[in-house]
């Protein structure tokens, strides 16, 4: 399920949930959800607004999205939807991927302050709902259900936030507003492809050695048998509240063979999907991680090879965490944040 508010599994149900998109609640089902928080001031992944019970224009997204599907996997590196600009000409030097770190995901454990400099604290109307992780100095990536039929100037994005509840005159928190949201013009909210969108900042993030990007990952590796590090503030266990401060958990990633022969249907993980997870379950993301990052570790350097995007309930067995594959989409985040100076892996 992706892990938040429902979904309908088919076009069928898809006329039946337009139907009730006025009345007091909305139709429940047991199908896979995005693991974004749950609110009452959020638009759920229907896109129908709890409060006034009004058809939201992420709806009508998702209704052409269904009778339009695209094929299971589009090329994701399409052309820009956006025309690029100019590269700064002044980016200073800088390094990527590098922690805080000098030395509660499901069954993880806390950070230490800015661990992960990287890490995004995404807000609506005030609100946690998603994680994010950011890429160069005006662009954080994040998962398209995040974003789907969202007002961008009831966003905020938050860096260097370890507690939720912290303030903005503590610590070295900053707070931006978002310029413009790029969401992947393939995503699917009916099967979760393509989920992942970025997000421009209203002004520039000064990098230094406290704050970093997190690197992009190297084209056309699969990552299988390798160990992932997924963080995010998500719930500690199914169904239970998110984390106050920020947890880090290891999970094995794996082939989507083998993700394929777990209990999902094989035809919902596309190439553009990345599946980790331990076979007994026990250690997942959860709801409240959508949009962070899974990265892999190479010579101390972090990279994002995975967007947190949908999984069957939190760290059940045989249900591994399904994640957006990122190198499937470098090519489309370098053409759509040129106006963004990147930091580089090494001297």
């Amino acid at each position: 399920m992706v892990r938040s508010s429902t979904i309908v599994r088919n076009a069928g149900t898809l006329l039946c949930l337009i139907a009730v998109t006025l009345a007091p609640n909305i139709l429940a089902d047991n199908q896979s959800h995005p693991l974004i928080t749950e609110g009452s001031e959020l638009v759920n992944s229907t896109g129908v607004n709890p409060n006034n019970q009004q058809i939201d224009k992420g709806l009508w997204e998702w209704v052409t999205s269904i009778f339009n599907k695209p094929s299971q996997n589009p090329i994701p590196t399409a052309p820009p939807i956006v025309e690029p600009v100019a590269p700064p000409e002044n980016c200073p030097a800088c390094k990527c991927g590098l922690t805080n770190k000098h030395n509660r995901i499901v069954g993880g454990m806390e950070t230490q302050e800015n661990q992960y400099p990287w890490m995004v604290e995404l807000l609506y109307n005030g609100r946690f709902y998603c994680g994010g992780s950011c890429i160069n100095s005006r662009f954080a990536v994040t998962a398209a259900h995040c974003v789907q039929g969202f007002d961008k100037t009831r966003i905020r994005v938050r860096i260097l936030v370890h507690a939720l509840n912290s303030s903005l005159s503590q610590g070295k928190i900053k707070e931006y507003g978002v310029e413009r949201i790029i969401k992947h013009s393939g995503y699917s909210p009916f099967n979760y492809n393509n989920d992942i969108a970025l997000l421009k900042l209203d002004g520039p993030i000064k990098f230094d050695d406290s704050m970093r990007p997190v690197c992009l990952p190297e084209l056309h590796k699969t990552f299988s048998g390798e160990k992932g590090i997924v963080t995010g503030w998500g719930a500690t266990s199914e169904s239970g509240p998110i984390s106050n401060k920020l947890q880090e958990l290891m999970v094995p990633i794996l082939s989507n063979v083998e993700c394929k022969a777990s209990k999902y249907p094989s035809q919902r993980i596309t190439d553009n999907m990345l599946c980790a997870g331990y076979p007994e379950g026990g250690k997942d993301s959860c709801q409240g991680d959508s949009g962070g990052p899974l990265h892999v570790v190479n010579d101390s350097v972090h990279s994002i090879v995975g967007i947190v995007s949908w999984g069957e309930g939190c760290a059940q067995a045989n249900y591994p965490g399904v994640y957006t594959r990122v190198n499937r989409y470098v090519t489309w985040i370098q053409h759509n944040t040129l106006d963004g100076c990147y930091c580089s892996k090494h001297d």
